[in-house]
């Protein structure tokens, strides 16, 4: 990884309006919009958990969910303008480019996850020790890693063109199909085994963990770890055949 070429991209990535507004603030936004339409103060799920403190982890898997494919979505783009090509002319390697590109991916997600939770404190019914908040917030930034590499991977499969369409339906997709929109608890059987196979699903359950008692993390480890072995090794098939083409 080449720590010049990530501060680059990380500066581009903040500078990007769009990149604040729909994976920064978008989340927190929404929180705030769920909390007041759902009049969640004093609810609470059967597993103990407060919706309030439900839904503050689901708009932070949201944020950690958009952030790296929005910072996916370039690739595709630098490699329509040819900005990719020129990069393999730099003593940049093949797998230097992939693992900064990770790197970034990982970056981008932190503000939004952090962001949600600052404005969730504020709330009387999220009360976490000082410790679980950090054990809350780092087990989702981990657990980021899927969706860093479907960001890479859809990057290198699609086109600058279709590249916005097909983030917002993939945001849209995961979170209905992981939980974020429809609580498990409440959807029907089929949507629930759906569920159990989506990263979301299990990306929460890991934000969950340290509050819950009982949380499955050994299949979430599962689970996660192998969309992340599946997602790279079509990562590093398909960027094989782009260098291969040069």
């Amino acid at each position: 990884m080449n720590a010049r070429f990530l501060a680059l991209e990380v500066r581009r990535a903040v500078r990007n309006t769009r990149y604040l507004m729909f994976t920064v603030i978008m989340p927190t936004v929404m929180f705030l919009l769920f909390v007041n339409l759902y009049g969640a103060k004093g609810q609470v799920f059967p597993n103990g958990l407060p919706v309030t403190t439900s839904l503050m982890l689901n708009m932070a898997v949201f944020g950690l969910m958009s952030a790296p494919l929005a910072a996916g979505a370039r690739i595709a783009v630098e490699r329509s303008s040819g900005w990719q090509r020129q990069l393999r002319l730099t003593p940049l390697s093949s797998l230097g480019y992939v693992l900064t590109k990770g790197a970034l991916g990982m970056v981008v997600a932190l503000p939004g996850i952090l962001l949600v939770m600052v404005v969730g404190a504020l709330f009387e019914d999220v009360r976490m020790s000082a410790v679980q908040w950090v054990e809350v917030a780092g087990g989702l930034w981990l657990a980021t890693l899927p969706f860093v590499l479907i960001g890479i991977v859809i990057g290198l499969l699609a086109t600058a063109d279709g590249m916005q369409a097909l983030t917002g339906v993939l945001s849209m997709a995961f979170g209905l199909l992981g939980g974020i929109w429809i609580p498990a608890e409440v959807a029907p059987g089929w949507l629930s085994a759906v569920m159990h196979v989506m990263p979301t699903y299990w990306v929460k359950l890991v934000g969950q963990a340290p509050l819950v008692g009982g949380a499955d993390l050994g299949t979430a480890v599962l689970v996660l770890g192998a969309w992340v072995l599946g997602l790279g090794l079509v990562a590093a098939k398909r960027f094989q055949t782009d260098t291969a083409r040069v």
